[in-house]
């Protein structure tokens, strides 16, 4: 552990293997893979008793944003709309501020249920054509 420009306490940062361990336990009808420095994991999540069934994806390597993409059903559009809300190229899930978790969070205390809220939001927006659950739309650099 060390400190922060903030003074804060520095956690290190929970390793593949280790959020997989977690990830397992917690969600154990989850197909985990870890390599190296890198983690996979893919798993269905249904937001609500009414939802459809979601097989999500989540890729992680330590010190970077979890990239989440659904894999089945396909994301549709909400009528009249041009584009998927709250995504990252390539339809990558925006589920958070970079301030909101870091990598000695547990994925599956954070990002997993995050993606469920995702998917949740994302249906009333099938529905109203609104995003209803807050946040902003991700910034994307431009190379």
């Amino acid at each position: 552990m060390g400190r922060s420009k903030k003074g804060f306490l520095r956690q290190r940062p929970l390793t593949p293997a280790e959020q997989g361990y977690f990830i397992r336990l917690a969600f154990p009808d989850f197909h985990v893979l870890t390599a190296r420095n890198q983690l996979r994991c893919v798993g269905v999540l249904q937001p609500s008793a009414m939802s459809d069934p979601y097989t999500v994806q989540l890729e992680y390597e330590v010190r970077a944003r979890p990239r989440v993409r659904i894999l089945q059903p396909e994301l549709r559009l909400a009528k009249g709309k041009t584009k998927l809300p709250h995504v990252f190229p390539g339809n990558e899930l925006c589920l958070h501020l970079s301030t909101d978790w870091r990598p000695d969070q547990k994925i599956c205390d954070f990002i997993i249920p995050w993606i469920s809220v995702w998917l949740y939001f994302y249906e009333m927006w099938l529905v109203t054509g609104e995003w209803i659950g807050g946040g902003h739309e991700p910034i994307v650099e431009v190379k």
